[in-house]
């Protein structure tokens, strides 16, 4: 099932932001295009009208270049509903690029600071959030050598690089590019970078650790060896997800053959306050 749904073409799915929906569907009806809800509530799926055989690439639908809305999938939306970042919190989004995440946590109340060390897609996060108009400050740091005081940030996301196994119909070169030896340096270079953040979240704060593989060498394995380095930090599962969308130990979970989105991971990690 999961070879199937890579082998199928990706639908256009996005996520409101200046427009609301009714302004959405208004002009997107005076395009020809139909919308719906996408999986999971987590968006709107863009579908060719009556009059239209395919739907145009994104950057020449209405609304685009005004930050009306911007393309994501409902797992990366989901991702940013299950860090459940208390409104008005600083969140120091530390691999942000291409900015979707940022734009949805701020949506959601959340006050953020993006930041990305591979400067080729800084460019790509500054034109998100320039575009959906959002208050977010972008900075170009590496993780490690973050422009956060240690111990300050009430929240740091880590949406670690990885080999991307959950949207492989997306990229479908991946699966000629990945060996079998990747997995254990993506996981090494995740680690180091969740023992960077964790340095950076105040007592009482959240560190939310996501990626879009599907691989549990990249996400629990992960998750449980930091939990093993770091006593003073524990699970903290949101309750604002569907129960099949959540694994036993409380982790947000996507599986493309299951869920109908991409695959995606996000374990939800708090620190203990010393108070």
């Amino acid at each position: 099932e999961l070879l199937a749904w890579n082998d199928t073409r990706p639908p256009l799915i996005i996520q409101p932001v200046r427009w609301n929906r009714d302004t959405i569907k208004d002009r997107f009806d005076e395009a020809g295009l139909d919308i719906t809800d996408a999986p999971w509530n987590a968006g709107l799926q863009i579908r060719p009208g009556k009059h239209v055989s395919r739907v145009p690439f994104a950057v020449n639908l209405p609304g685009f270049a005004a930050g009306g809305w911007i393309v994501q999938d409902p797992a990366h939306a989901l991702i940013a509903r299950f860090a459940a970042i208390p409104a008005g919190e600083w969140v120091y989004d530390a691999c942000a690029a291409p900015g979707g995440k940022a734009v949805s946590l701020e949506a959601a109340g959340a006050r953020v600071i993006a930041g990305d060390t591979r400067h080729d897609r800084l460019g790509r996060l500054t034109d998100t959030t320039r575009r959906a108009g959002v208050a977010i400050r972008c900075v170009g740091a590496n993780l490690e050598a973050a422009p956060i005081r240690p111990a300050s940030a009430a929240a740091v996301l880590v949406d670690a690089p990885c080999t991307a196994t959950g949207t492989m119909r997306r990229h479908p070169d991946a699966r000629w590019r990945l060996q079998p030896d990747v997995f254990a340096r993506a996981a090494a270079r995740q680690s180091r970078l969740l023992d960077a953040a964790a340095s950076l979240v105040r007592p009482g704060g959240l560190l939310i650790y996501a990626t879009c593989s599907l691989e549990p060498e990249e996400n629990a394995q992960v998750v449980d060896a930091f939990l093993s380095r770091h006593p003073e930090f524990r699970r903290a599962p949101s309750h604002s997800m569907p129960a099949e969308l959540l694994t036993p130990a409380g982790d947000f979970e996507s599986l493309p053959q299951r869920h109908g989105i991409d695959g995606a991971y996000a374990a939800r990690l708090a620190r203990e306050d010393d108070r």
